[in-house]
């Protein structure tokens, strides 16, 4: 019998929670205790020092076009609080080499290696012995039906928090495959939570990370199971495939570290409050991933083609920068914004250089048979260009909600319009809540303050009930801020929650929702109206943002029960939606408009 194994079967924990675990599912304790400890024998992982020089070898061998630009300023402090706490990574993911790359930085820094939480999926020969003998922990990907399973988990990861040794997990439990953060996964954590709970010594610090590429040959095959595709299975063909497709050039792979999170002391702060009674694992995890976006740039593939969906249309190089200006501009002056961006656009060397990355990978098309050379979105990569664009999404939300609440207190507000300014970016910002991590509500506040200060640089000054905001003021504040956001960031999102809606509105009243049919339909539905033209995108019409519609729509109350109220509710939960899409179709044309 493996020895941690012999450590972990031995602990007064084990013994108590198998005798529990044997009366709840009503079976003899010796079984159970057999099949936890068959379930270890699945999971133990370890570093071999010859294993995990073969795993860098391997990784290395698969990112050889990748060159790493880390925050060592960063990394050196983390190697000082290794020295007496665990670190407790919690990585964005957005590729499979995610996980490499940071145990290698982290590694050459001298930092201690640490145990990596990975799919059952990846344990293939031949990269699977080796890889589980470098660290990683395989899982299994459904663990529902699977209780002792479940506790074998529980408390293996327990017993590596108890003895201060180093984790690592992607917070999202899978890659994004919009480029943004994804909604977090709460398994993992919550096991480790109760480990912190119930074990003493020094606190584990949760480390947020954020991992981003400028290029990445993934994206494909992910936009592509986005929209209903299946995913290819792993193995040693899936190998070859992903190492023949790494970028043609080289590319950058950005990791930037939140700041670290004593986990003890952050939940005895949250079992104090009565706010988080019940959600202490959630609002941790949402915290998390509000320090990962804090920390992720803007990096020049989001940035550039941000401009090109924006445009909607072939731009030439000095368009491009026309368009790149007022965006920069704002990422630049921004005193809370991370960018990875020449903030001097007289020399476009980098804006040309960007372009022709993005054309190589074939997201771009290049048209060189007329006057001059224009670039725009390649047939059937609007869906690849979205996933470089969202990488950014997070730092433009804010201003994209400012500016359209701002619209639609002018065009709705019977009040006052400062008052109503604030009362519609709440709104959205509740609407939106499933897809992007927002501060709070009073964090939120302040943000969105900072947010309409860069507009009306008087804003903060004027008193609350002062009657200065007037429909001509905003009229004014639109003709002359640039850039013109909302239109482009929020259209996508509030256009696959109308689908979603249509959809729920037209289910019939008589029948529960069954939701996987109901996804069906929505991509059915969404497909016809890209065709139709009666849906801006066809960026909208992806299961990832069709799931977190859902998600809404329970929060709202529409998604469950039968009945004439239920669908009576359905109904205006879709005209409010195909409202706020009318205001900033609306908003799209005055702000074209003052654009000449």
């Amino acid at each position: 019998m493996n020895a941690i194994v012999q450590d972990i079967i031995q602990t007064e924990r084990f013994r108590d929670g198998v005798s529990d675990l044997a009366t709840e599912l009503g079976r003899p304790r010796d079984e159970v205790e057999r099949e936890a400890v068959r379930a270890f024998d699945e999971m133990i992982a370890r570093h071999d020092p010859t294993a995990v020089a073969a795993y860098k070898g391997i990784g290395a061998l698969f990112s050889r076009r990748y060159r790493v630009d880390v925050d060592h300023e960063a990394l050196n402090r983390l190697r000082e609080l290794d020295r007496e706490h665990a670190l407790l990574w919690l990585p964005s993911h957005r590729s499979y080499l995610d996980m490499f790359y940071l145990e290698q930085v982290a590694q050459d820094a001298g930092i201690r290696p640490a145990f990596v939480l990975g799919g059952d999926n990846l344990d293939f020969w031949p990269i699977g012995p080796i890889l589980r003998r470098a660290g990683v922990l395989y899982i299994r990907r459904d663990t529902h039906d699977a209780p002792i399973y479940r506790f074998a988990l529980r408390t293996y990861l327990g017993y590596i928090v108890a003895t201060g040794q180093n984790l690592t997990w992607s917070i999202e439990g899978g890659r994004s495959r919009m480029g943004k953060l994804r909604p977090p996964r709460y398994g993992a954590l919550r096991y480790v939570v109760d480990a912190v709970r119930n074990s003493q010594g020094p606190d584990p610090m949760v480390v947020p990370v954020s991992v981003v590429y400028e290029q990445l040959a993934e994206v494909a095959a992910m936009t592509a199971e986005a929209l209903g595709g299946s995913k290819k299975p792993e193995g040693i063909g899936w190998l070859l495939r992903f190492a023949r497709t790494q970028p043609g050039r080289v590319s950058t792979v950005r990791i930037d570290f939140g700041e670290p999170m004593p986990l003890r002391a952050r939940i005895a702060e949250l079992d104090r409050d009565p706010r988080a009674k019940g959600q202490e694992v959630e609002r941790l995890a949402l915290e998390v991933c509000h320090r990962i976006n804090r920390v992720t740039p803007a990096i020049p593939t989001a940035v550039v083609t941000l401009a090109l969906l924006g445009a909607e249309r072939a731009l030439t190089l000095n368009e491009t920068i026309e368009a790149l200006t007022p965006i920069i501009s704002y990422l630049t002056s921004h005193p809370t914004t991370p960018h990875m961006l020449g903030s001097e656009l007289k020399d476009a060397g980098w804006v040309r250089s960007t372009l022709d990355q993005l054309t190589d990978a074939g997201v771009l098309h290049r048209f060189t048979g007329g006057d001059e050379t224009v670039w725009h979105i390649a047939p059937e990569q609007h869906l690849v260009a979205a996933f470089y664009r969202n990488t950014l999404i997070h730092l433009l939300v804010n201003r994209s909600i400012a500016e359209l609440a701002m619209f639609m207190a002018r065009e709705h507000a019977t009040g006052d319009l400062r008052e109503s300014i604030w009362n519609h970016a709440m709104s959205l910002r509740q609407l939106l809540k499933f897809d992007f991590f927002f501060a709070s509500r009073a964090e939120f506040s302040d943000e969105l303050i900072a947010e309409v200060s860069l507009i009306d640089s008087a804003w903060e000054g004027r008193q609350v009930r002062e009657p200065i905001v007037t429909r001509a003021q905003i009229d004014l504040w639109f003709e002359r801020s640039k850039p013109h956001l909302a239109h482009i960031i929020l259209r996508p999102f509030f256009d696959a929650y109308r689908v979603v809606a249509d959809q729920l509105a037209r289910w019939p009243h008589d029948r529960e929702v069954d939701e996987e049919l109901l996804l069906e339909r929505c991509l059915g539905f969404g497909q016809q109206q890209v065709l139709q033209a009666k849906l801006h995108s066809a960026e909208s019409v992806t299961l990832e943002l069709f799931r977190n519609a859902l998600k809404l729509a329970d929060n709202k109350g529409v998604l469950k029960g039968t009945g004439r109220e239920v669908h009576e509710r359905r109904r205006v939960f879709a005209d409010n939606l195909r409202g706020i899409i009318e205001d900033l179709e609306t908003l799209a044309r005055m702000q074209r408009v003052h654009q000449g």
